[in-house]
């Protein structure tokens, strides 16, 4: 009865680990990662966004004029900044986390993108330099986003360490309370802050490269194959189904013997095949991208009307990040690791047929 007992939890944690391992398959981790990373950087930016905005309309406790507020931020009055600066100094801890949400994601971003452009080039044998487009999207636009990330976190929290702990009222005498250091903490502040607004409108750019490229690629692979050729999905199939396509080949190899009617049939027909990624997926994607190129023009005409337009690319984004970036990276995770297990098949079943191609030309 005690070994029993014992056996029974190694047995229920070795069917954990299979159940793990199982689903572990079926689901891209990378993906899904990526996919928390952004959602919790966008939710904590949007909260830190908001109550900005509120504490902008509500700093001096009774009136809700912002204006009289932005006036005295174009001023750089030094009273109205230290306030602000006080009154933020609890809310800007989530800037440090978003950042740091932000270099995970796009740091999970970066790998499943470059498999994806792996997998449909066929490992370098199709649509080269579009497939080398999407990889270089992925890996420069990730790091320029990881770097820009990193670079907001330690101005930030350099910020909160002045704002805390120097002098920053009197600079021209002891007593003057002049707040020039108040004036250049938000001047400084003011312009690494719109190094971020426009690395988020790169961040736009990049998504909408990467969808329209998964589209292009997926779009131009072909719909029906010669079902004995390599590419056939039999590349798909497991490992004894290859094995016997692959005697049924040598056997059609063998001048001596009399091809088979069934493999006969098989390589001289035409079968539909199914693309590396479905229609839904690619079409998803060409959604957000569209959807991204609307939040970059909003970007770029915040500069015309910053209350207008900054408002609605603040609402893209939380779109984009919170809701359509991670549905498609959810999508994304599911349909990957079934690309990449027909590839390496595919791959398997080309080493194995130039291995037997070797054996009869050595043979003959």
């Amino acid at each position: 009865m005690l070994q029993s007992s014992q056996s029974s939890p190694n047995l229920l944690l070795v069917w954990l680990l299979q159940q793990f391992n199982s689903n572990a398959k079926m689901w891209d981790l990378k993906c899904i990662a990526a996919a928390a990373c952004f959602t919790l950087s966008n939710l904590l930016y949007t909260i830190y966004g908001v109550l900005q905005m509120r504490a902008i309309s509500h700093d001096d406790g009774t009136s809700t004029d912002s204006l009289h507020n932005f006036t005295n931020w174009k001023e750089l009055d030094p009273i109205y900044i230290q306030k602000k600066w006080f009154d933020s100094a609890d809310t800007r801890p989530l800037m440090t986390w978003a950042g740091l949400f932000g270099c995970m994601a796009w740091f999970w971003f970066i790998v499943p993108i470059i498999q994806a452009a792996w997998i449909l080039s066929r490992g370098g044998k199709r649509m080269v330099g579009t497939h080398m487009l999407l990889g270089s999207l992925a890996v420069f636009g990730g790091l320029i986003e990881l770097l820009a990330r990193l670079l907001m976190v330690g101005m930030t929290n350099a910020a909160m360490w002045l704002s805390k702990d120097f002098n920053l009222s009197n600079w021209t005498s002891e007593t003057s309370n002049d707040g020039t250091g108040w004036r250049v903490l938000e001047m400084i502040h003011t312009v690494t802050h719109g190094m971020i607004l426009w690395v988020d409108a790169f961040e736009t750019l990049i998504m909408f490269g990467i969808v329209t490229v998964i589209y292009y690629s997926v779009s131009s692979e072909p719909s029906t194959r010669s079902s004995g050729t390599v590419e056939d999905e039999s590349a798909g199939l497991g490992s004894d189904s290859m094995d016997r396509i692959g005697v049924e080949l040598d056997t059609i190899s063998n001048p001596d013997s009399t091809p088979p009617s069934k493999a006969f049939n098989d390589l001289s027909s035409k079968v539909a095949i199914h693309t590396t990624f479905n229609k839904c997926f690619i079409n998803y994607g060409v959604f957000l991208g569209a959807v991204s190129i609307i939040d970059f023009i909003m970007d770029v005409l915040r500069f015309v009307n910053w209350k207008v337009f900054g408002s609605l690319s603040m609402a893209l984004n939380v779109i984009i990040g919170v809701i359509l970036l991670p549905i498609w990276l959810l999508i994304f995770a599911k349909q990957l690791p079934v690309a990449t297990e027909k590839f390496e098949n595919m791959q398997q079943w080309e080493e194995d047929d130039e291995k037997r191609s070797l054996v009869r030309g050595t043979a003959a």
